[in-house]
């Protein structure tokens, strides 16, 4: 199933001023009976459920490191964000991220990027927009 905060992958998360982007419309439907179970990634899980359903199971954490994944034109010889150029742009949807890295590496830029890993990579991979 695709929910608003799937099918919106070009409003900044911080701009939709909603909470549960990828969990209202699921709850609703376990809610009327339409759906019986849900598997869904913690990190987007509101901090209060409805009532009426309960997290059945959380499953052991694999490495929570995050990746860096370089563009081609690039991979050959950075592989650290600190080895990056100057204006180099991370994409990343996580304002907290965003911010830590900013602070770290003042010498790159970073861009709004939201989707699953196979969307994540094709923005990768097509050209930079023009402007």
């Amino acid at each position: 199933m695709s929910t608003m905060g799937d099918k919106n992958q070009v409003t900044p998360l911080h701009d939709f001023g909603a909470k549960a982007l990828w969990t209202h419309e699921l709850e609703a439907l376990l809610l009327e009976g339409k759906l019986d179970l849900v598997v869904h990634s913690l990190k987007d899980m509101p901090t209060q459920l409805p009532p009426s359903l309960t997290i059945g199971s959380i499953f052991a954490r694999e490495d929570p490191r995050d990746a860096l994944v370089v563009s081609p034109s690039l991979a050959s010889t950075h592989r650290t964000l600190a080895s990056l150029p100057a204006g180099s742009i991370i994409g990343t949807s996580s304002v907290r991220r965003s911010a830590q890295l900013k602070r770290l590496y003042p010498h790159l830029r970073f861009a709004d990027v939201r989707g699953n890993v196979g969307t994540r990579l094709a923005k990768l991979d097509s050209p930079p927009p023009e402007g």
